[in-house]
């Protein structure tokens, strides 16, 4: 959702016509990317992951051409090349840094070798996806510089940042993982609350994010169960440690098998 906040970032998305073809597809393609490439051991050549990645890869690349050639009004002087190589190292930190970032608000403890397997997984990630090595941040120092750099040179959310904000939230109403509407529309109070909490509040009414009543009752019933969690089960134990790691494994891959089994088949192109 933040990221939808850099008006320059979301064009190739409008050009493309993301808007139209809904929130779902980009969330579920994004979970499935996601989750696919941060299994253990899943980047091996010609693995599901591998490929994943070739095929996304292959995807930008039609997408630019396709900017390029179709859309006459594209300002390079703005916007530079459609899907460019700072833009894309800006969506590395996202899944990095700012993942990471969210997490410790959200009161979750991360060790300094993990801080560093995580930057160098999304860094090797992103060297497949064809950022060229040099330009990719290896830590948070180098990271916090390059998002900082790039993004003194976006403009704010715009009125198409407002419109796909709006269709990512009105995803939580039409997708069809929860029987029951209250099911949904407490779906739909839990990501705005969360919104709220982890975005800055001028982020937040930049794109028009609703202030639910409780805004903070989720994000401190989180951060509560996260310290009781983490006081009560001892991570530095290897094979405690397995253990929660086979468990998140289980519930994450459980999560993806809802989304594509959920979303409707006309999502499926």
């Amino acid at each position: 959702m933040g990221g939808y906040d850099y008006a320059y970032l979301n064009k190739p998305l409008v050009f493309t016509g993301a808007l139209k073809k809904g929130a779902v597809k980009r969330l579920k393609d994004t979970l499935e990317f996601w989750v696919h490439v941060t299994r253990e051991n899943a980047l091996k050549i010609n693995s599901e992951a591998y490929q994943l990645i070739v095929r996304t890869r292959l995807m930008h690349s039609y997408a630019r051409l396709t900017i390029k050639k179709k859309v006459p009004d594209w300002d390079y002087e703005k916007w530079g090349e459609p899907i460019n190589w700072w833009d894309m190292i800006a969506t590395y930190t996202g899944f990095s840094l700012v993942f990471m970032q969210g997490l410790k608000k959200l009161g979750i403890k991360i060790s300094p070798e993990e801080e560093k397997g995580v930057f160098h997984l999304w860094k090797y990630v992103s060297y497949l996806l064809g950022i060229p090595e040099e330009y990719l941040p290896e830590n948070v120092e180098q990271a916090v510089e390059q998002l900082y750099l790039w993004s003194s040179l976006q403009d704010e959310a715009d009125e198409d940042s407002v419109q796909l904000a709006g269709a990512l939230l009105e995803e939580n109403l039409t997708n069809t993982i929860y029987k029951f509407q209250f099911q949904r529309k407490l779906l739909l109070r839990l990501h705005q609350s969360m919104n709220r909490f982890l975005l800055d509040p001028e982020i937040n009414e930049r794109l028009e994010i609703p202030k639910p009543r409780f805004v903070s009752a989720f994000p401190k019933l989180i951060i509560q169960a996260n310290g009781l969690a983490q006081k009560y089960f001892d991570l530095k134990n290897p094979e405690n440690y397995r253990k929660h790691v086979e468990l998140g494994n289980k519930n994450q891959m459980k999560v993806l098998d809802d989304y594509i089994r959920h979303s409707p088949k006309d999502f499926h192109y």
